[in-house]
C-alpha cells in the first residue's frame, strides 16, 4: 500500500514551499500526494456586496492553485490527487487527512503577529494539537 501524504496549501509563497518539500517527501517515500485547499467560511462576499461573484473567485483562485501543484507534481513523478472544500480551515484539513486515510500532514508556517507562538498561525496551531498523524510545518523562505 502506498503513504498518502496530504499537503494544505494557498496562494502564498509559503505554501508553495509547503508543497516543495511536500513534494520531495513524497518523491523520497514512493508516497501519492494529496493536495488540498480550503476556501475558509466568512462574510467577506456579504460585506462586498456580491457573494456569488466573491465565491466564484475565490473557487477559481483555489482551482489555480490546485492546478499550479498538480504540474509540480507531475514534473516530478510524484502520484497526485487534489480537492478543493469550504469550511473552517483546520476541521477541512483534519477531516480531509481522516478521509484519505494520510500519514502526514504538510502545512506552511506564516507568520502572524500577535500569536503565542509568533511564526504558527491558528490554523497550524488547531492541526497540530487534533491531527491523529505526524504534521510537517515547513517555514516560509
Amino acid at each position: 500500500m502506498t503513504d498518502t501524504i496530504l499537503v494544505a496549501v494557498s496562494d502564498s509563497p509559503a505554501a508553495f514551499t509547503a508543497a516543495e518539500a511536500a513534494i520531495e517527501q513524497a518523491r523520497r517515500l514512493g508516497a501519492r500526494l494529496h493536495v488540498l485547499t480550503v476556501i475558509p467560511d466568512g462574510d467577506l462576499g456579504r460585506r462586498m456586496g456580491d457573494l456569488d461573484r466573491a465565491t466564484s473567485r475565490r473557487e477559481a483562485g483555489a482551482d489555480a492553485v490546485l492546478r499550479h501543484v498538480t504540474a509540480l507534481c507531475r514534473s516530478a513523478g510524484v502520484p497526485v490527487t487534489s480537492v478543493r472544500r469550504h469550511g473552517r480551515v483546520a476541521a477541512e484539513i483534519l477531516a480531509e487527512a481522516r478521509e484519505v486515510g494520510a500519514s502526514m500532514i504538510v502545512m506552511a508556517r506564516v507568520d502572524r503577529p500577535g500569536h503565542a507562538i509568533p511564526s504558527l498561525g491558528s490554523h497550524t496551531l488547531r492541526v497540530l494539537e487534533f491531527a491523529a498523524v505526524p504534521v510537517l510545518v515547513v517555514p516560509g523562505t
